[in-house]
């Protein structure tokens, strides 16, 4: 039985705390059920992995669905309004990451959360932190085909990928990917001295697909390039320890270290490296349309100059591309003539 204390701030704050927004009775455009977008895209695409969230849908009982953000291969974004907020206030809005379900453990679920909270605590007076994505809140979503971990951060603008499209060529202009990438910096520091992470990667239209609705992403908000924010690291899904190197292979293959081409082993390099990719190395493999690791080193090597010896020596797969002095095949070197 409820007691007066609890049935009278139930009923301020239905009074005096913001209400839902109500859908419209307005027909919405809809897409070809047969066409495939959004997270229809990825790898073995299975509905049930993932939440079948709804615009207007009020999650935890507190954030109200407005738009759909975007995507990735393992979850799902979207744009909130948060009802935890007295009426007279200006309204709040958040960005809620919710996770597919398609993870063994529970622990495997949770690792980009308890990476998340670490990034987030670690410590609130580095300059860096600035500059990293943290975490205002957390909780679960049950399902009948599993649990979806949520996480809750204030929402941004466009990725770089995506800023880098309103400029001629697709490329950041030095004079603002300068600051930029000196911004970006203070937040890798961050996430590499203090947190020991290395993060390895930096009206909706709406189609029906049986019993789920996929919404199409909204990215933009009338921002102008010249009005943009600070820039924030985003994502830690695939981050990892730095405190000890790892060999497996990371970043899409023209943006891949040659470290990591190399199997010479991975720190914290690799996230300078993947920065690299927004500015000289941009595109670096963007012509050609086959990939190869060959090629790739050749070109890196044409820009760069070849890797120092001791990496080399230090490298699993140096041998198919370098000699025992560091000198690069004749394969190599027509490779970038070429």
């Amino acid at each position: 039985m409820a007691t007066p204390w609890r049935s009278l701030r139930t009923s301020v704050n239905k009074v005096f705390k913001l209400s839902p927004y109500k859908p419209p009775n307005v027909p919405r455009q809809t897409l070809a059920a047969a066409e495939v977008i959004e997270e229809e895209c990825t790898p073995h695409y299975e509905p049930n992995h993932f939440y079948p969230a709804r615009l207007y849908e009020i999650l935890n009982n507190r954030y109200q669905i407005t738009a759909k953000l975007g995507w990735e291969n393992n979850s799902t974004v979207w744009l909130a309004r948060d009802l935890n907020q007295w009426r007279w206030c200006s309204a709040r809005y958040v960005a809620v990451k919710i996770k597919a379900n398609n993870y063994a453990t529970k622990e495997d679920a949770e690792r980009e959360l308890r990476i998340t909270e670490n990034i987030t605590r670690a410590n609130p007076r580095h300059v860096g932190r600035n500059f990293v994505s943290t975490l205002l809140d957390s909780f679960n979503l049950p399902t009948p085909h599993g649990t979806h971990v949520c996480m809750v951060f204030d929402p941004l603008c466009e990725p770089l990928w995506m800023l880098r499209r309103r400029f001629q060529g697709d490329v950041l202009p030095l004079n603002l990917l300068r600051p930029v990438a000196k911004l970006i910096l203070e937040g890798l520091g961050y996430l590499h001295s203090e947190c020991q992470v290395v993060h390895t990667g930096i009206a909706s239209m709406q189609k029906r697909a049986r019993d789920r609705t996929i919404y199409l992403s909204r990215n933009h908000f009338g921002v102008e390039a010249n009005s943009l924010g600070r820039p924030v690291i985003t994502d830690f899904g695939l981050a990892v320890e730095g405190s000890q190197t790892h060999y497996h292979p990371i970043h899409p293959d023209s943006f891949r270290a040659p470290e990591v081409v190399l199997g010479a082993g991975w720190k914290y390099s690799a996230d300078i490296w993947n920065l690299g990719s927004f500015g000289p190395l941009d595109g670096l493999d963007s012509n050609h349309s086959t990939f190869t690791e060959e090629a790739h080193l050749a070109r890196i090597i044409s820009v760069l100059g070849p890797p120092p010896v001791d990496v080399l020596h230090e490298a699993k797969y140096a041998s198919r591309y370098f000699d025992t002095e560091g000198s690069h095949s004749s394969r190599l070197a027509m490779l970038e003539l070429y």
